[in-house]
Formats: C-alpha cells, structure tokens, sequence
C-alpha cells in the first residue's frame, strides 16, 4: 500500500480565490484658515493608464472549467488574462485577450492541473495606457471530472474490502476514508496493472468494525464510491444458526455469540440476558444481516453489551416495546451497539424504569433506528434512579416515529451525552401530551449541574408533524439545553421545532414567530444553518445521501450519506396477486412520497410518466386525467394488478368537489367506475383465465382509500341475513345451575355471530352457544333477559354488513334465598373446576394489553400485560405486586366461598430455565380487612409433561369471610399458566321448610282462577303452585272446601302417572301429608302412598273421618321427585309439608 497524506478534501472542493485591488487617487488642497467656500471636485479626471481591474474572483466550477471575474475598470473595453503554472509567473501556459463585455468569463483549462493567474485592463484603441496587473492570490486547481464506473461490493474480511467497477483503463488508486492515520484526511491506496485489468481489488490493512467509504479514482477525477464496515475480530465464539441455539447460547450465557447469516428471522421473543455478552452478525459478503425477531432484557449480572452487525426487528409489538431493558438493578460497564438496525419497535430502543443501575459507557455508532412507534413509552427512556456515565450516538441515523426521542427524567444521574455525526428525519410526531420532541434531558450530573450536552455535526430533516409535538429541545424548563452547540444543519423544520425549553404547541401567529425566533437565535449558532432546500437526494423518501456543498463542507450528518447517491434501476418484476390480499394504502415505508415513475411496490404496478401517483395520508392520490392507447390500456398516471383467479376489487374513493371518480378496467375493458365517497365498492371480477391485469385510474384527480383483491364474487344485499335461532328453555330457576342453548343454521358469508346476554356481547364462530342461568339475579316477582343474535361478516369483508338481531328472551323465577351461613357469589367456583387454558378449552387467543384491566372468562379473571395464546396463559414476566400484597397484572385468579384444593399447573417460559418461581395466594376479608396468604411458592417445572400441583384451603383459612375469597396465581419470573382447577367440599345442604296449603290466598287464587267450577270433576289438571305440581295425568280430580277450608279430592285410587301431586327436592327430609276420607265415616283401607324417583312407593293409612279437616301422615323421604297419590280409592288432601332434616 502506498499511503500519501494530502491537504486537499477527500471531495476535492475548490473555494474561490478572490483579492481585492485598491486604487486610490487623492485629490489635495492646501487649506489656511477658514474656507468660506468649498471648492467644486473635478470627478473628470483624464487618465494616462486604464484603471487596475479589483474584486477579483476565480471558481472551479466544474472540474476543468474556471469562472474569471472582477470589476470593469474605467478606460478599459477588454481584459488580458495569463494563465502560468508556476508560483513565479515566468512560464505562461496561456493569454486571453476577453471583451469587457463578456465578463465573467469561464475558462476550458486542462485538468489535474495549477494555475497562477493574473489579469490587467487594455484600451483597444490605443488611447491610453495598459493599467497594471492584478494577480489572484491563490492557486487555482482543476480537477477530472470522468463518468462513474459504478463500484461495487464483493467481499469484506476483519482487515480488507474487495470492490469491483465497470471495466476502464483510466483507475489508478482508490482512497480510503476514513484515514488509517488519523493526521490524514484519506488514504491512498495504488491499484496495480493487474488489479486495473481485472476491476477489482482488495483493499487491505484496514482495521476491523470501521465503516470505510472507498472511493475509485483516476488523478483527481473521482469514479464511484464504496461504503462497508469490515467485519467484526470474533475469537471463541458459540455459533448458532437457528432460534432454538441462539435462544439456548444466551440462556446459557455465552460470552460470544455468532449469529450465522439466515433468510428466516431468528425468533427470540423476550429474552434474559444472564450475564456478559457480546453478539455478533456474520453478515452476506454484500452486508446483509442477520435479523432477530424480539427483545432482550438486561439481568442483573450483565457487566457489559456489545451487539454488532444484527438488524433487530420488533414488529410493532407490546410484548417486545423496546429493543433493551433494564431488568434488574445491574452494575453495567458498557453497552456498545455497532452497525446495527433497530426497526419497529413499538416504543423504542433502550428503557430503564425502576430498577436503579449503574451503566458506564452507552455507545451507539453506526446505527439506523427505523419506525418506532410512539404508544406508551418513548424511545430512549431513563425514568428511575439510573446512574449513567455516558451516552453517545454518533455517525447514526434515526428515522421516522417515536414519542419523545432521548427522556432522561430528574430521577436518574448523568455526566454527558453526545450527539454528532446523525441524521435525524420525521421524528417525535406523536399526538400526546407526553410528547417532548427530541431531547428533554432532565437529569443532573453528580454535582448536581446540567451534564454536558454535545450535539454538533448533525442534520435535522423533516421535522413538521400536523400534531405540532415535534422541538428539539423539551418544552420542560429543566431540561438541559446543549453545552457545546455547533454545525447542525436543519431542514423542513416547522416553527414549532425551534421553540427551545417552553411549549410551543399551543402558540399560533406572532406569539409562535417571536418564540421561534428567540429559540432559532439560540439553537442557529456555530455554524448551525437552516436550509431552503433539501440537502439530501430526497429526504422525504429516504433517501439521504447528501448533495449540499454546505452540509459536506462542514462534514455534518451520518457519514453513511456522503457517498454518491446511485439511483437503483426499477425491477418492474410483477407477481400475481393472490386473493385475501388488502394494501395499506398510507404505509410509509413500503409507499414513500410518490410514484414518479414506473414502480412496482408490494405487487402493485405503478404506470407514471409525466402524471405522478402521490402517496398521501389519506391513500392513493391520483394526480390527473390518465392517458390510456387506443386498445384502452392505461400507460400514465395509472395502477395496474396482476391477478389469475376470479375475484373483486373492493375500493374506496375519498369524498371532492367537483367531479372525480376513479376507472376499473380488465386488460383494457373498462368493468366499472367508482365514483368520489364510495365506500368499499366492489367491483367484480368472475370470468377470470389465466394472467390478466386489473387497471386503476382516474380521469380528474381522486384519492384511492382502500383496495382489497378478495375471491368473493357473489353480488347479494349488503346487509346479512338474520339468523333463525331456537332456545331449549325460556323459564329458569334463580341461582340454579343449569344452561340455556341457543342454536341456529349457518348464515351465508358469516364468519361469526354476536351474542348477546343481558347486555354482554360475545363473538363466537359456532352456531350454538350456550350459557349458565345461575348468575341472572332477579327480585321477587321475576324478571325477564333479551337475547340477541346477528350474523357478522369476515374482517376483511368490507362489502356485507352485520345482520339484524334475531331477538328472544327468557324468564328467571325468584327463588328466597335460605341463609346458610355461606357466602353467595354467582361468580365463585361451587363445584368441581378443571380448565386447560388452551383454544379448545374455551380460552381463545387474545392479548391483554397493559392499561386493559382483568378479563374475566367463565370462573377465571386474567390480568393484563399477558396472553392467551391458544395453549397457556403467558404471563409474560413477573407479577406486580401493589403495596397490598395483591398482584396487579399478569395473574390468573378465581373466587371461592369454601374450603378445597387447588391445581394448578405452571410451567418454566423455558425449558432450560429451571430458576423461575410462581406462587399461589389467598386474600381473604373479614369485616374490611383483606389479608394475603401465600399457599404454595416453588420453582416452576421446566416440562409442559408435569402434572398439576395441589394445594389445599382449609376451612380454618376462610373462618368469617364476609365475601368470596380470591386465589391468585402469579409469577416472580416468566412462566406459563396451563391448566387451574378447584375442587370444593360439597356444601352443606340448605334447610328446606316447604308448605303447600291449599287453604292459603294463592292456591285459593289458583283453583278459583282455573275456570273449572268447584266441585267438578276434571281430567286434565295440570297446575303449579310454587313448585308443587297438581297431574291429573286423564283421572278425574276436583277441588272443594268445606266453609274456609279448601282441599282437594281425586275421583279416585291414584298412580304415579294419574291423580297425583308431585314435587322434587335435592335433600332428604320430613313429609307430612294431611288427608281425610271423601265422607264421615273412617276407611284406613285408605292409603296415602309416596313414590320417591324409582324406589318402591311408602303407603300409610289416610282414610281418617274427614270432620278432622285432615290427618297428619309423615313419611321419612331422601332426595329427588316426589309423587304423593291416593290408594284404596281416594282421599280428600288438606295441606302438604317438607322439611329437610
């Protein structure tokens, strides 16, 4: 390698040389005393030379091409210019002779060449003298200036880059920046004969983990440029190349991981880091990653982080907010990212909330933060009692999302922070409150002063949200403005971004002007510059790569940009369009700014020449009338999709003025048109063979909100039918256990059903659903409860509508409530429970999001910051437990009334983790004071094999509850929930005391009420009377009364299928029936006889003289139903009495 130091920049940037000639003439007069009269001034005055030309400028323009210029001296009508290449001027490589009139004057000069100019003015009619020289006082240097040859990347080792071009003979050296020696603004580096003949090199001694811009170079004329990090130096690293070996090499605590390149994502969810660790990327030969699907979360014997050459990615879960977490109260000395990607975080990169650490050194460098999101957190974000040494983002770029970037609460300790070398593009745009744009640094150093706050060298693009949230320094009056502020360029910065340390998203008009004003005289200082025009490619579409002289000059931004931008030529490769699919119409990232030419993004062909498609918040904005060929074939100013299959599009087209509808059309024959504020208009599609193209665009200006390709081509009422539905049983006991059903036929293009009970929706996809009765609560007279059932189409059915209701309802009889001495809760577990909480045990998957509350399915109550995911509930990390003990989130929890056993069955999140406890507590209330009792707290099994765990509740535990008790299970690391159940003891049996007396008001009512006269025989008696059942079952039964005493008498011997009373009781007890004989006279010939369910029927005589109003007969019955009928031949029958023992 030959390695020669220059003093010129690596971008060969040549300033102007200018000098400036004073000629100076003086009038004198000789003044004695005081002048009465001044003397005229003669300004005529005759010249012997021409004047001396001043002001004199020379500026490279264009490589070889110089731009000469000065003032226009008097007497002079053309200018000599000398061109010399020595300092001298004793060899003259060339005279111009250049009319005074076609100044300035450019001049075509050789290149790789130094001037030394001077120039003098000439009266061409000879009238006077030449004036004098006047020598531009520098140098002047020309450079080549050739085509690219397009460099590209081949290889990258620890200490060499290997880039081939385009074959040429005119390359001789590639420069390297940034320099091996660090007084050196590049290194040079000689391609040799061999190398130029083939277009490659490897260009070696390089160090490794550098981003090196290469640049090839014939003399000065630079031909394409090259940037790549060298790889990582890795020494007795642990290889992994699936997710599983990853997941085990950090559970294991590797020191050294190697991530092997992969075309899948590695899938980590949210992972531990138990202890040091460095991890590295073995990124493709051309720098692609290796990406890793989730999070990581820092233990508390973690001294220290490197992660180098990974993309992380997200994916805009809560379940992975933030791409580092501070888990425990470690002592860190280091936190090193490098050349990473963090993408799609829900919330950010790094938080830190509770824990108190102690971190030496946070280092990011060479970093791109892409679409962070900005729901609940911010993106780096130190909240707690952190003690923080250093923060350092440099040669970085952060782009687009976020709430507030860099919070740093009053909490935490910091001594500095440092910003250089990044672009920041579309950042902090957040509508909320919290919102504190870019920096709001409120901690102090250890001092207890500001911490030093660097932010030099950066640019600052497309800050100007609609939201108004968006400054660069926090609107809190605590927070630190920067110590050392200098060369930071700003571009597309509304006022708002500049209103430094107050809040400015509530001015408007001069209020907003006078504050921005005061904040740009603060923040536009030591060359920080505020650009009218973008200093980038297109900032807009992510496209930094820098074309401002200013921005280059003062090396500001993300060195990455610096390298010529190389436009990628479009692949307008189209695949077909599968059915199902929906665009996103305002993705930012997949559809940046604008169409502007032939495209394809997400299979979409985009056909554009002069009539651009805008990529809006709204959607699709077509900008203009397309033009379409005569075989009607759009070719501008139009979208075309590639589709094989029947089917329809489905479009919305936003609301205008005026007259704007947007044309469909297949291979050129136009099928439909949608007009301005169609919703979700379908347009179908249902003889499609083969390849064909779907065509859309407009004939004035219109803007596409919504495009589906869906299989549905049915064309039927929008709005579904209403389902049929049956229900078993419409009248039910109060608090008795038991269901109703309800069923129903499939409706055509339902995907589901919503039910509703009572108020409480759910969405079910079945056609049957039940639900329990016990839990309906009503008062003494009953009360009735709406069902309703309406079909619902499919999510991505944009075309039907949810059906009417299908309505019905059902009736609860009042029951009294027999106080037992235990507590009633409709919600409590009173019989034996077991639930797999899996999607075939009635736990569908579903998150729940911090800030949602419990969830309450069947028994079970979930807390939130947790998932069912179809085969256990994942707690997601450990409980919180408030000041009372009780946990606050992630916990399954059930309620209780009596004592029994628990099983519970928890499982390690993984299967190498064997450190992870769980616990089981009971919180009981007595009288207000709720008391929290832990039944069981062990580590958790590893294997999803294990059986559940049983614990027991004694009665002792829950001796003068005044409310059901609640079970909790919770974690104190992450684990998984599989399967909870209760066994309770058998409650002890209410006490029953039942009357039937049928001289009482409301069986009087029922006889009189009947329609059949007293005294008259009936064979169809069929009557209920709190709960006691009159079944003449076809044999003739009346009702009389003798005075106030009403009785009743069948026609005759009974059975247990004719003439019979009939009632059922779940306990055994004491029967008493009162009976006479039809007459005076006594018959014990006569029985009353007692079948209870299937057992032998009891008889004992009855037939007493029926001047008693009835005799006591007691029989001694166990549960279930009971019949009470005459044998011999009939009774008379008075009242009847139960009584549970």
């Amino acid at each position: 390698m030959t390695m020669v130091s220059k003093s010129m920049t690596i971008m060969k940037r040549i300033f102007s040389a200018i000098i400036l000639g004073v000629s100076l003439i003086a009038f004198g007069a000789a003044l004695s005393g005081c002048a009465e009269e001044m003397v005229d001034i003669n300004d005529e005055v005759a010249l012997g030379r021409c004047l001396t030309p001043t002001e004199l400028s020379a500026k490279v323009i264009n490589g070889e091409f110089i731009e000469f210029s000065w003032t226009k001296s008097k007497g002079a009508t053309e200018f000599v210019l000398e061109l010399y290449s020595d300092e001298q001027m004793t060899e003259l490589v060339e005279s111009i002779t250049i009319p005074a009139a076609e100044l300035p004057y450019t001049a075509d000069l050789e290149a790789d060449m130094t001037y030394y100019a001077r120039v003098k003015g000439v009266n061409g009619d000879g009238a006077i003298a030449d004036s004098h020289w006047a020598v531009f006082d520098r140098a002047l240097q020309t450079y080549a200036i050739k085509s690219s040859l397009n460099p590209e990347l081949v290889d990258r080792s620890e200490s060499s880059i290997t880039i081939k071009w385009t074959k040429d003979p005119e390359v001789d050296h590639i420069r390297i920046t940034p320099a091996l020696n660090a007084e050196e603004e590049y290194t040079r580096f000689d391609v040799t004969a061999d190398a130029q003949a083939a277009a490659q090199v490897e260009v070696t001694g390089l160090n490794p983990s550098v981003n090196y811009t290469l640049a090839v170079h014939f003399k000065s004329a630079q031909r394409g440029t090259v940037s790549a990090w060298t790889r990582p130096a890795i020494d007795g690293a642990t290889e992994v190349a699936t997710s599983e070996a990853l997941i085990q090499a950090i559970t294991d605590k590797a020191a050294v991981i190697k991530v092997a390149y992969a075309e899948a994502p590695y899938v980590i969810g949210n992972l531990v880091l138990g202890g040091p660790v460095a991890i590295y990327g073995d990124a493709t030969a051309a720098g692609v990653q290796p990406t890793i699907q989730g999070a990581l979360k820092i233990g508390a014997d973690v001294t220290s982080i490197h992660l180098e050459a990974l993309t992380f990615d997200g994916l805009s879960s809560a379940d992975t907010p933030h791409n580092l977490t501070f888990d425990a109260a470690a002592a860190v000395e280091s936190i090193t990212v490098v050349n990473c990607k963090l993408n799609n975080y829900l919330r950010g990169v790094l938080y830190e909330n509770s824990k108190g650490p102690q971190v030496g050194a946070i280092k990011y460098d060479g970093v791109e933060v892409n679409n962070v999101g900005g729901d609940g957190g911010d993106c780096f974000d130190f909240r707690g009692t952190a003690t923080v040494n250093s923060i350092e983002f440099i040669n970085s770029t952060l782009n687009t999302g976020a709430r507030t970037w860099f919070r740093i609460d009053a909490k935490a300790t910091l001594e500095s922070i440092k910003m250089t070398h990044c672009t920041f593009n579309n950042l902090c745009f957040a509508n909320n409150g919290n919102n504190n744009g870019i920096f709001n640094i409120r901690a102090l150093n250890a001092a207890g002063t500001a911490p030093a706050f660097v932010l030099t060298h950066n640019v600052f693009l497309n800050m100007n949200d609609d939201n108004k949230r968006c400054c660069l320094i926090a609107k809190n009056s605590t927070s630190a403005f920067p110590t050392e502020l200098s060369n930071n360029f700003f571009y597309n910065c509304y006022d708002r971004f500049f209103v430094a340390q107050k809040d400015g998203s509530s001015l408007s008009g001069d209020d907003l002007k006078a504050a921005a004003d005061e904040g740009r005289a603060r923040i536009l200082v030591n060359g920080s510059v505020e650009l009218d025009a973008d200093p980038c490619i297109d900032s807009a579409r992510d496209k930094y790569n820098v074309t401002s002289k200013e921005v280059i000059e003062a090396n500001a931004g993300d060195p990455r940009w610096y390298a010529a931008y190389v436009e990628i030529p479009e692949d307008l490769t189209q695949e077909v369009t599968a059915t199902g699919k929906i665009w996103d119409l305002t993705d930012g990232q997949t559809f940046k700014k604008m169409a502007d030419k032939d495209m394809v993004r997400d299979g979409i062909r985009f056909f554009v020449k002069n009539t651009p498609i805008n990529f809006t918040k709204e959607g699709f904005e077509f900008s203009g009338e397309a033009a379409v060929g005569a075989d009607g074939i759009p070719t501008d100013g139009a979208i075309g999709i590639k589709v094989n299959e029947p089917g329809s599009m489905v479009i919305s087209v936003a609301a205008a003025t005026g007259h704007s509808n947007l044309t469909v059309s297949l291979d050129g024959k136009v099928s439909a048109s949608v007009p301005a504020g169609a919703e979700y208009q379908k347009v179908t599609f249902a003889n499609v063979s083969g390849e064909q193209m779907v065509y859309i665009y407009g004939c004035h200006p219109a803007t596409m909100t919504f495009l589906q390709w869906t299989s549905d081509v049915q064309v039927l009422d929008k709005v579904l039918a209403t389902p049929v539905v049956s229900i078993d049983k419409t009248v039910v006991d109060e608090r008795a256990e038991g269901q109703i059903t309800l069923t129903w036929e499939p409706v055509d293009y339902a995907a589901s059903y919503n039910v509703t009970v009572d108020g409480k929706k759910k969405n079910i996809t079945e056609t049957t659903y039940s639900f329990a009765t016990a839990t309906f609560a009503v008062e003494e007279e009953g009360g009735d409860f709406a069902i309703q059932v309406t079909a619902v189409p499919a999510d991505d059915d944009y075309t039907r509508e949810e059906s009417a209701a299908a309505e019905l309802s059902f009736h609860v009889n009042d029951v009294p409530i027999v106080d037992t001495g235990e507590i009633v809760d409709p919600s409590a577990i009173t019989e034996t429970y077991f639930a797999e909480l899996t999607e075939a045990g009635g736990f569908a998957t579903q998150k729940f999001a911090e800030g949602d509350g419990a969830v309450t399915i069947d028994k079970l109550t979930f807390g939130d910051k947790a998932e069912l995911d179809g085969k256990r509930y994942k707690h997601g990390g450990a409980s919180v437990l408030g000041e009372d003990g009780i946990p606050t989130n992630r916990y399954v929890s059930f309620k209780i009334t009596r004592a029994g056993t628990i099983s519970h069955k928890v499982i390690s999140g993984s299967s190498s983790a064997t450190d992870r406890a769980y616990a089981v507590a009971l919180v009981t209330n007595v009288a207000g004071t709720k008391t929290v009792n832990v039944l069981y707290q062990e580590y958790s099994p590893v294997s999803s094999d294990a059986e559940p765990v049983k614990t027991e509740v004694t009665a002792d535990m829950l001796a003068g509850i005044t409310e059901a008790a609640v079970v909790y299970i919770y974690t104190l690391a992450n684990c998984n929930t599989y399967a909870v159940g209760y066994d309770p003891v058998p409650a002890a049996p209410a006490k029953v005391d039942k009357v039937w007396d049928f001289s009482a008001t409301e069986w009087v009512d029922a006889m009189t009420g009947s329609g059949i006269a007293a005294n008259t025989n009936d064979s169809n008696w069929n009557l209920e009377v709190d709960g006691l059942k009159v079944v003449s079952g076809g044999g003739s039964i009346k009702w009389n009364n003798s005075g106030e005493t009403y009785f009743w008498q069948p026609g005759g011997a009974g059975t247990d299928a004719k003439r019979y009373f009939e009632f059922t009781t779940d306990v055994a007890g004491k029967l008493t029936v009162y009976a006479s004989n039809t007459g005076s006279t006594e018959d014990l010939t006569r029985m009353v006889t007692v079948k209870v369910g299937d057992a032998e029927p009891e008889s004992l005589p009855g037939g007493y003289s029926s001047s008693d109003l009835g005799h006591p007969v007691d029989f001694d019955i166990t549960a279930g139903t009971v019949k009470i009928y005459p044998t011999g031949n009939g009774l008379r029958f008075y009242k009847i009495e139960f009584h549970s023992l």
